[in-house]
């Protein structure tokens, strides 16, 4: 059933997805930045006794950059996992049509896409009440768990934050995509998916926290 259904919306037009998938990330964008990240939480933290509304202008300014980009970036993201993830399909001698793979792409950003959520709902509808440091610290599901944020560099702790359970549910994702569509089994599928994409999102967090150490 659920296959079906994923099969029926692989074969909708890239450009209905990419909107679909840029309007899901602009939510989650908005409702994080606007509500989490409020005018009061700012002002909150903010030095100086003056210039605030000049500051919390160009914050928002930098918002609305951010939501009018919100296709540009789904795209460009999508784009270089799909490269990243050829050159495996053409190690091992795989061939899935690039079209659907980028449309399957797309839909994993959905995936991609939920700390936005998970981190909005949190803060305003279960928290209420928090702080700025909580908000930047706080990536649900992630490496960071491991690890006590006010002992590394923020920096480090963003680059471990990136590496959680949201990327590993995209990865199964896109192997369960290309297993349906080739005939290699999840497994190896998954393998491949692992030592491209996911090694890739490891090694780059790696940099960033060697960079900071």
């Amino acid at each position: 059933m659920i296959k079906s259904e994923l099969t029926k919306i692989i074969e909708k037009p890239v450009w209905v997805l990419l909107l679909a998938a840029s309007a899901f990330y602009f939510a989650g964008l908005f409702l994080f930045s606007h509500f989490v990240w409020s005018t009061d939480i700012y002002e909150i933290n903010y030095r100086t006794d003056t210039g605030f509304d000049a500051y919390i202008g160009m914050v928002r300014m930098f918002d609305l950059a951010r939501y009018l980009l919100s296709p540009l970036y789904i795209f460009a993201i999508s784009f270089i996992i799909l490269g990243v993830l050829k050159i495996g399909l053409i190690i091992n001698n795989i061939k899935v049509e690039d079209k659907l793979l980028f449309k399957a792409i797309i839909l994993g950003t959905f995936i991609l896409s939920l700390p936005l959520w998970v981190k909005a709902v949190w803060f305003v509808l279960v928290k209420g009440n928090y702080t700025m440091d909580e908000v930047k610290f706080f990536y649900p599901f992630s490496f960071l768990y491991f690890f006590d944020p006010a002992d590394i560099h923020f920096n480090i702790a963003k680059a471990l934050g990136r590496i959680n359970i949201y990327h590993l549910a995209f990865m199964s994702f896109i192997a369960s995509f290309i297993k349906h569509y080739s005939d290699v089994n999840w497994y190896r599928s998954f393998g491949i998916v692992s030592y491209t994409y996911g090694l890739g999102l490891v090694l780059l967090q790696l940099i960033i926290i060697l960079f900071y150490i």
